[in-house]
C-alpha cells in the first residue's frame, strides 16, 4: 500500500534532512512489523549510490530497550543509519556509542506507511526548524517549569542548566541523530526537583490511545503512585516493579508540528503543535543522570506552561 508515495518521501529525506552521499555506508534497522518502511528508506539510499545494509533486528518489549550487540555494533561502523523500528532505541547506550563513533542517525519510532506520507511529515520543514528553535531557546533559558491542564496537572519542576534540543527533523551534530516525523522541543528536569500531579489524557507508550486519564503522583522526581483505568495502572505498576528507575520523570517536551495529527501513536501525537509530553525512565540521553531500561512518553493536550512565570504554552497554542 502507498509503496511508491512511500519512497518519494523516503528519498525526500535521504536527500534533504539527513544529507546522505554517494560515499556514505549505510545501514537501516528496522524489524517485521516496520519493514515496508524499512525496504522504502533501502531502495532511496541505494538509488544515490550509497553501500546499504538492511538489517532486520527481533521486535523489543519496549521503548529504550537496547538492540541485539550485532546491531550496536553495525550502528557504529555505518556512516549513516535509519531506525524505522516499533519501539524507539534513542534513548539506548548503543544510540549513544555510535553518536560518539560519528554515526548520523535518524530514528523512525512507530512510523508506519500511513505516516510516511500524511500528517506530520507534510509539514514544512523550515518553518518547523525556525518555531522549534525559538522553543528550544526558551527552554534552554529558563529556571523553573509549571505545567497545568483541566484533566488535572499541576507540576513544577527545575531545568536550570539543562540542554533543550530541537527536534525538527534535520540531523544535528551536536547531538547526533534526528527524529521522524518531526516536531517537538525536548529537555530533561533536573532529578529530583519534579513535584505535583502529572495526568496523561490522551495517549501513552505501550498503552496507546488511553481509555481514562493516566493520573501520577511524583515527589522530588519520581512517580509515587498512579490512578486510572485498572488495566493500564496495571501496566505501570507492574513496569516499575521490573525497574524502579523507570520511576524517574526523564524527560519534558513541547509539540511544535501544526499537521501533526491525533492517532493513539506517540510518534505523532506528540509532535502535535501545542500539546505537551513527559517521560518516565531513562534520561541519560538527554543529558540527564538516571540509566533505566525503559523511557515511556505520555501526552495531554492543551496544558497551560509557565516558563519563568510567563505564558509559553495555552490552548494548544505556542506564545514566543
Amino acid at each position: 500500500m502507498y509503496e511508491l508515495e512511500i519512497i518519494q518521501t523516503a528519498e525526500r529525506l535521504v536527500r534533504e534532512v539527513m544529507g546522505v552521499k554517494e560515499e556514505d555506508q549505510v545501514l537501516v534497522v528496522t524489524d517485521v512489523a516496520k519493514i515496508t518502511v524499512g525496504k522504502a528508506f533501502t531502495i532511496a539510499c541505494r538509488a544515490l549510490g550509497a553501500e546499504t545494509v538492511m538489517a532486520l533486528m527481533p521486535l523489543t518489549g519496549e521503548h529504550g530497550n537496547e538492540p541485539p550487540v550485532t546491531i550496536a555494533a553495525a550502528m557504529k561502523a555505518a556512516d549513516v543509519v535509519f531506525a524505522p523500528t516499533t519501539h524507539a532505541i534513542t534513548h539506548t547506550r548503543a544510540r549513544l556509542e555510535a553518536f560518539r563513533a560519528g554515526t548520523r542517525i535518524a530514528i523512525l519510532r512507530g512510523v508506519d506507511e500511513d505516516m510516511m506520507i500524511k500528517g506530520a511529515m507534510t509539514v514544512d520543514f523550515q518553518e518547523l526548524r525556525a518555531r522549534t528553535e525559538k522553543v528550544v531557546h526558551v527552554l534552554s533559558e529558563a529556571d523553573e517549569i509549571t505545567v497545568t491542564s483541566s484533566a488535572g496537572t499541576d507540576v513544577t519542576f527545575k531545568i536550570t542548566h539543562r540542554k533543550a534540543f530541537s527536534l525538527d527533523g534535520y540531523f544535528h551534530e551536536d547531538y547526533g541523530f534526528a527524529v521522524l516525523p518531526p516536531g517537538e522541543a525536548p529537555t530533561c528536569p533536573v532529578e529530583g526537583t519534579t513535584n505535583g500531579t502529572i495526568v496523561f489524557d490522551y495517549s501513552m507508550d505501550s498503552l496507546g490511545r488511553l481509555n481514562t486519564p493516566l493520573a501520577l503522583k511524583v515527589k522530588d522526581g519520581k512517580v509515587v503512585s498512579v490512578s486510572g483505568e485498572s488495566g493500564e495502572v496495571h501496566a505501570i505498576e507492574g513496569l516499575f516493579e521490573r525497574d524502579q528507575t523507570a520511576r524517574n520523570i526523564a524527560e519534558f517536551a513541547i509539540g511544535t508540528n501544526p499537521n501533526a495529527r491525533l492517532i493513539g501513536n506517540l510518534a505523532e501525537d506528540k509532535k502535535l503543535l501545542g500539546t505537551v509530553h513527559f517521560a518516565i525512565g531513562d534520561n541519560k540521553s538527554l543529558g540527564g543522570e538516571v540509566e533505566s531500561s525503559v523511557h515511556l512518553d505520555g501526552v495531554m493536550l492543551k496544558p497551560r506552561v509557565i516558563a519563568d512565570k510567563k505564558i509559553l504554552v495555552e490552548d494548544g497554542k505556542i506564545f514566543i
